[in-house]
């Protein structure tokens, strides 16, 4: 229920009857379901990131309507989305969007019959994606010539099932799924284009020589896969307050949730002019979650590869590994001291993958672009300061001083660097509208060290939290390389 994203705080009370029964109490605090949305940040000057008509709670059947216009770096897409929870009364959820990007058009369509947290012995997914979009590779430049742009076009289709056994606190998944992967370059190398000047309304096609840079990145295929999945989960939600938000409204999962995917590569649906990978797959990740006394404590590691049959070995390799702390002094103190440890790298990588070592998720002192690279590491502590000033009941309102540290190592990737060891500062507001609100916006100052072009500080608003267990644990520049997401953890609503 707490999913809902018009339902602000949730409480579930069980309160029992003189027969022995319970009755069940649902208190909600709701907000504004229609909404006209202006995605404003402040982010190396002020942008207009998205802009949308909102509806909610359509019918009054949490179903979620909208139109939208998204435009942030290279990204322009206009089109509308449907999202329908627990369709026909069911655990079932829908979803389908279309629209158009700034190269071509998208589709996605969703059927899920997911697991609900601990609930459920069945589940299943059916997943279509389609998109034409470009991938963005930083240049590490400055000035001049600071991003290049690749035209891509991607698609993918899973139909999976799973099982459940065992009792909550102690579930064995099994699972069993078709998925076929498909990513073509069909503008390469004619439509490449760069970048001047971080303005992605002025770009113009790339020379001969960017051919050469991106070519190990360039390989189309189109590869179908049986995948067996194998997870264990022993865990149980609490909900504390001052992690994340200023409100207690964050389930938060402790325990353990391990998770396997092996899939083979198999001759079906092939398509003539594309390479199909002759493979195994693997896919794995743990998480884990432990509090003593006023101490949160969360790791999550994961990883993916595949092992080629034709000579190749292993290739498109990645990991990630977050290790994220909370130590608040009491359950109700105005302090919540953050620790994050982060690494992410990539080795052999086949398509379009690179990292940066600055921006909003990374070292907040440098501008996203900065430092390309293939492996990463970042520290960050924060201290989360909540004040009850200047009016408690109508706007959640605090302070937070921080410092980042990281390093990049160049590895394969276009137009890596190896960076050394670099850092930032800073300090910041955060606010929640109206009070108790799960969304925590950020207005941050944050100042570079170790900076080679001797820039200043960058000032940033954003409107959530990105930094924090109440996000997860996504790497959004990984992410977008990933291929085959497919594991025991996308039968979880919500995923974790």
């Amino acid at each position: 229920m707490r999913q809902y994203p018009f339902i602000a705080n949730a409480d579930v009370v069980p309160v029992e009857q003189p027969d022995g029964t319970y009755h069940v109490h649902i208190n909600t605090q709701d907000e504004w379901t229609t909404k006209l949305d202006l995605g404003v940040s402040i982010d190396q000057g002020i942008q207009l990131e998205r802009v949308e008509l909102t509806e909610e709670n359509l019918f009054g059947q949490g179903i979620l309507a909208e139109g939208y216009f998204a435009r942030r770096r290279e990204q322009r897409d206009a089109g509308f989305l449907i999202q329908q929870p627990r369709l026909f009364g069911t655990r079932t959820d829908a979803l389908f969007g279309y629209g158009r990007t700034r190269v071509g058009n998208f589709l996605e369509q969703t059927m899920a019959y997911p697991f609900v947290g601990e609930v459920g012995r069945f589940a299943g997914r059916e997943v279509y994606h389609r998109r034409d979009q470009l991938y963005t590779y930083a240049t590490g430049n400055g000035v001049d010539v600071t991003q290049v742009l690749l035209p891509l076009q991607e698609e993918w289709l899973e139909i999976s099932f799973a099982t459940r056994l065992g009792r909550p606190g102690g579930l064995t998944l099994l699972g069993l799924g078709l998925s076929r992967d498909r990513i073509e370059f069909g503008g390469f190398p004619n439509d490449v284009e760069m970048v001047l000047d971080n303005d992605f309304n002025t770009t113009f096609p790339a020379p001969d020589e960017t051919q050469d840079v991106l070519a190990s990145q360039i390989n189309a295929s189109a590869t179908t896969r049986l995948n067996l999945m194998l997870g264990l989960r022993q865990v149980r939600y609490i909900r504390p307050a001052h992690l994340d938000s200023h409100a207690e409204v964050i389930d938060v999962p402790l325990g353990i949730d391990l998770g396997l995917t092996i899939g083979r590569s198999i001759p079906a649906f092939r398509i003539r002019g594309l390479h199909d990978h002759n493979d195994i797959f693997t896919r794995f990740r743990l998480f884990a979650g432990h509090t003593s006394g006023q101490v949160f404590m969360f790791l999550n590691v994961g990883g993916q590869g595949r092992h080629s049959f034709r000579g190749d070995g292993w290739r498109d390799l990645f990991a990630e590994a977050d290790f994220y702390t909370y130590l608040r002094t009491g359950p109700s103190s105005a302090h919540t001291l953050f620790f994050r440890t982060s690494a992410t790298g990539g080795w052999s990588a086949g398509t379009p993958f690179q990292l940066t070592l600055g921006g909003r998720e990374a070292l907040r002192g440098f501008y996203e672009d900065d430092i390309p690279g293939a492996r990463r590491v970042l520290f960050t502590i924060e201290d989360r300061i909540f004040l009850r000033w200047p009016s408690p009941d109508v706007i959640d309102f605090g302070f937070t001083l921080f410092a980042d540290a990281g390093r990049m190592w160049a590895g394969e990737v276009p137009y890596g660097t190896n960076s050394g060891w670099r850092g930032s500062f800073g300090f910041g507001l955060r606010l929640g509208f109206p009070a108790s609100t799960r969304a925590v916006g950020r207005i941050d100052l944050a100042f570079p060290i170790r900076d080679p072009a001797g820039r200043g500080p960058v000032f940033r608003v954003t409107l959530v939290e990105l930094i924090g267990i109440g996000s997860g644990f996504t790497d959004h520049q990984l992410q977008r390389a990933l291929r085959n997401p497919v594991g025991p953890d996308l039968f979880l609503t919500p995923p974790r």
